[in-house]
């Protein structure tokens, strides 16, 4: 335990060790993301079993997951292959790592809880009942391409714009945003957790916002604290279509409209600290879960902006 712990404690790098030696050496990570790591996903979770250390089958050429290959810039990896024969003193190769299926265990909980007839925990479903399943993209092609270790999701906006189409129009008084699931192999968003927000409204002269005339919509599945009750759940599945229509008022017809999409990775998490925040917080460290709010109140970012 007090090697691994001085193995995470190095931000910098991967540490490796050959079977044998004393001395540890390390090699840069240029992809390091301290957040990553404060998720609390490590290696283990996925590559250890019963003391064996598993993992896909090795490459052919470059890229990660290349025999002598992979672990980082072509400078590193020569240095690192004349030190070492494989990753870990050698692993057990398995195809099952490249599979949707691997990622199940975790993100699609059959057994787990249901509201409204559906689990909570319902991406690998909504994967398999999409176009992507049956053209076999899986997974692993959007949140680890090139096997690289980045799981980026819906807390990074370049990967949301990624996956969806957003389209306004505006003629005369009628206006209307339509946002469409055009490549995210699930439900937009998945999970309860995140909230996606559409705002229209209008500027005055000033290009302040009228705030009487703000209209929102949401996109999401919102359910109680409690698990009790699902409130709503207006998310989009694979090459679906959400619409957004706002009727522009007669007072301010010819002003600027405007419509933002907000994205919220973190909602039902803020609001599940706010919550303990204001109450009881059933034995948890007031100060950890002080910090875990802050950090969920900042998560959101606006995701697109025009105006009409």
């Amino acid at each position: 335990m007090e090697e691994q712990a001085e193995m995470i404690e190095n931000k910098s790098g991967v540490r490796s060790q050959e079977s044998g030696e004393k001395e540890p050496f390390y090699i840069k990570n240029p992809s390091f993301d301290n957040k990553l790591k404060l998720s609390g996903v490590s290696c283990a979770v996925c590559h250890l079993r019963e003391g064996k250390i598993y993992g896909p089958p090795l490459r052919k050429g470059k890229g990660q997951g290349a025999r002598g290959k992979g672990l980082g810039e072509k400078s590193q990896i020569s240095n690192l292959k004349s030190q070492i024969k494989d990753a870990h003193d050698g692993f057990i190769e398995k195809d099952f790592f490249e599979k949707a299926e691997f990622c199940a265990a975790c993100h699609q909980l059959d057994e787990g809880y249901e509201l409204n007839g559906k689990v909570l925990t319902n991406t690998y479903r909504e994967w398999k009942e999409s176009i992507y399943s049956k053209n076999n993209i899986t997974c692993q092609n959007c949140h680890m391409p090139g096997r690289q270790h980045l799981f980026r999701g819906i807390h990074d906006p370049e990967m949301v714009k990624r996956g969806i189409t957003i389209n306004a129009v505006r003629e005369g008084s009628n206006a209307r945003l339509v946002i469409t699931n055009t490549g995210v192999g699930h439900f937009f968003p998945t999970y309860v957790t995140p909230a996606v927000i559409i705002k229209g409204f209008m500027l005055n002269k000033n290009d302040k916002v009228i705030s009487r005339s703000m209209k929102k919509a949401f996109i999401g599945r919102k359910v109680n604290l409690d698990l009790s009750k699902e409130i709503f759940d207006t998310r989009i599945p694979p090459e679906k279509s959400f619409e957004f229509d706002y009727t522009v008022s007669k007072s301010y017809n010819s002003g600027k409209l405007v419509f933002e999409v907000w994205v919220y990775p973190d909602e039902f998490y803020n609001r599940f600290y706010r919550d303990l925040l204001k109450g009881k917080n059933g034995g948890f460290d007031g100060k950890e879960i002080e910090k875990a709010f802050k950090i969920t109140e900042k998560s959101g970012y606006r995701l697109f902006r025009e105006i009409l």
